[in-house]
């Protein structure tokens, strides 16, 4: 007799159950796409112990007559797909066909549908065991009931992770939802608690202060724009709001909230510099695309997509980003201090600050000038100073900044209608010094200058390896290196733009990246070059600066196309409003 026997139905739904049904969240993510494909305009979640234990979804959408609710629970029904042409033009969220069987072979379900708010017929199951069927009462819609989840495969309930785990991982599906719908009212409770509900505006500041609070509502862009035919829809978070991961970056295709490493990794590249290192930002990004070019089909879970134009895409989001940002006042609020204190308190934390005046006493810079060439000097610094500010005024980037004094020889204060600034300096210099060698490591044939004592490198042997597949390259960005022995090789000619104290560690971190990536990104090593190079350039902190540096420093800087923030995306200026300086005072009660 043959080994090969053909499975039970229960059993191929508990299998397929493996694949559809790997927690609650999974649960939740079926019975809400269905209703959204219903055309639901009113979605309700209830869970009892975060799902673990119950959950509940009602609807108002079209709902089922009985014949539909019956074969609703059998395996490969659906409503969705008719013909093979379907699977490539899928603009419905749960279509498989597998899921209400693969979920009701490992819980006690039961389906209460109505197309009218009359009559309405309900079937329950049991471990893929049709339990009753029958008409109800029932609301127009659908309502259904998941509890017992996993009784029947004590593995797969021991694995499941404690309520407060599968409650988060609910809750950020849902906000995942609401912002994929946001003309759909949702609700989410828990243990009869309300955790989430939207008001179906279909207006970007709501529903982004419905999911994150009204601190990150206040600080939304919105921009768009088409490539080959794809309209991107982008709602996205100044980078002074950021998470410290990249769950808060949402991609929307066709209504499906869905993941694509290389789109993520493009709304990275977009907020580079803008950011601290190893944070990310949090933003929305609707994408409009024929179905054709998506295949749904490439997880079980059908989250994660490709794309067919998925690297003209990415670049030109990657670029859409950097532009909205460059064009937008970026310079953080900051709260006062005193919102976490109370009374006396105050007294014993805050001391007062050192502060340098000298840059407000004209006479003492003037005093550094011969005596015959006093006027032309006082002059050419009136003319400088009305220069800078009329450039400042007519700055975007920038508001109009009155100097006042420095603090620590490190923060540079300044003041307007508005409130006090401040400028750390380094980060200021670094943001400066950075596009400006970006600039010029952008130019092919770099000039080079010979080194009269060439500096000597050695090299493990897989170090080499990849130095004498990569010699040109080098030469391109403007380092000669010759060999003089196995291991041993020395830096004949360096960049005009270099210097001794940076060549090796130049090339050494160029090393760094050539084995990590395996390959020269010409972008990338301009960028960790860019950056290398301005830290070691820039003006340091606790230096005291003279008013024509500072002068010059803010002028600079009022020219980036990123002045907000140094390469490493911490902030170059900060802004206390008189508001909160007064609040900090007790002038203003809260």
């Amino acid at each position: 007799m043959g080994k090969i026997s053909k499975m039970t139905p229960k059993l191929a739904n508990m299998i397929a159950a493996g694949e559809v049904v790997e927690r609650p969240s999974s649960v939740v993510k079926e019975l809400v796409e269905n209703a959204i494909d219903a055309r639901a305009l009113n979605i309700s979640v209830f869970l009892k112990n975060g799902g673990i234990d119950e959950i509940k979804v009602i609807d108002d959408g079209e709902g089922m007559d009985s014949d539909d609710v019956k074969l609703a629970f059998l395996p490969h029904a659906t409503s969705k797909i008719k013909t093979e042409y379907d699977l490539f033009r899928i603009l419905s969220l749960g279509f498989r066909g597998e899921a209400i069987a693969s979920i009701a072979a490992v819980s006690s379900m039961q389906i209460i549908s109505s197309q009218d708010g009359l009559a309405g017929y309900q079937v329950t199951y049991q471990a893929g065991v049709k339990q009753s069927e029958g008409v109800i009462s029932s609301n127009k819609g659908t309502t259904v009931i998941v509890d017992k989840l996993f009784f029947n495969t004590p593995a797969r309930l021991k694995y499941l992770k404690p309520a407060k785990n599968e409650l988060a991982s609910i809750s950020y599906l849902m906000d995942r939802i609401a912002l994929a719908h946001p003309d759909i009212r949702f609700k989410l409770y828990n243990d009869d608690k309300l955790l989430l509900t939207t008001t179906a505006s279909n207006k970007s500041m709501n529903l982004m202060g419905e999911i994150y609070g009204l601190e990150v509502a206040k600080k939304l862009i919105e921009a768009s724009f088409i490539i080959d035919g794809v309209e991107a829809n982008m709602v996205l978070v100044k980078p002074e709001v950021y998470r410290a991961n990249k769950l808060e970056i949402t991609l929307i295709i066709n209504g499906r909230f869905v993941k694509n490493h290389a789109l993520t990794n493009a709304i990275i590249e977009g907020y580079n510099t803008y950011l601290p290192i190893g944070k990310y930002p949090i933003c929305v990004i609707y994408l409009h695309i024929d179905p054709l070019l998506v295949d749904v089909n490439v997880h079980p879970s059908k989250t994660e997509v490709k794309i067919s134009i998925e690297e003209a895409l990415a670049k030109r989001l990657a670029t859409a980003i950097n532009e909205e940002l460059k064009k937008t006042m970026l310079i953080p609020n900051r709260k006062a201090a005193n919102a976490y204190l109370d009374g006396y308190q105050r007294l014993n934390i805050f001391e007062l600050p050192k502060v340098d005046f000298s840059g407000l006493k004209l006479e003492e810079e003037k005093a550094t000038y011969e005596s015959d060439k006093k006027e032309e000097s006082k002059e050419n610094l009136i003319v400088e100073n009305k220069v800078i500010e009329s450039t400042i005024k007519a700055s975007n980037k920038l508001p109009y900044l009155e100097y006042v004094g420095q603090a620590f020889g490190t923060y540079l204060i300044f003041q307007n209608s508005e409130g006090l600034y401040l400028i750390d300096q380094h980060a200021a210099a670094e943001r400066v010094n950075y596009e400006k060698y970006y600039e010029l490591l952008g130019k092919p044939n770099q000039p080079t200058t010979e080194l009269l004592v060439p500096i000597m490198l050695s090299f493990t042997k897989s170090e080499v390896i990849y130095l004498e597949n990569n010699l040109d390259e080098f030469a391109k960005l403007g380092f000669i290196l010759e060999p003089i022995s196995n291991q041993d090789y020395v830096i004949r000619q360096i960049p005009m733009w270099a210097n001794l104290d940076t060549a090796e560690e130049i090339i050494r971190e160029t090393f760094k990246m050539i084995l990590e990536a395996k390959n020269i990104s010409v972008i990338a090593f301009r960028d960790a070059m860019a950056k290398l190079i301005s830290c070691k350039a820039s003006i340091k902190a606790n230096h005291t600066l003279n008013k024509l540096e500072i002068d010059a420093l803010l002028a600079n800087l009022n020219k980036c196309q990123n002045p907000y923030t140094c390469p490493h995306g911490r902030p170059t200026i900060i802004k206390f409003t008189t508001l909160e300086l007064e609040k900090l005072f007790e002038r203003v009660q809260s």
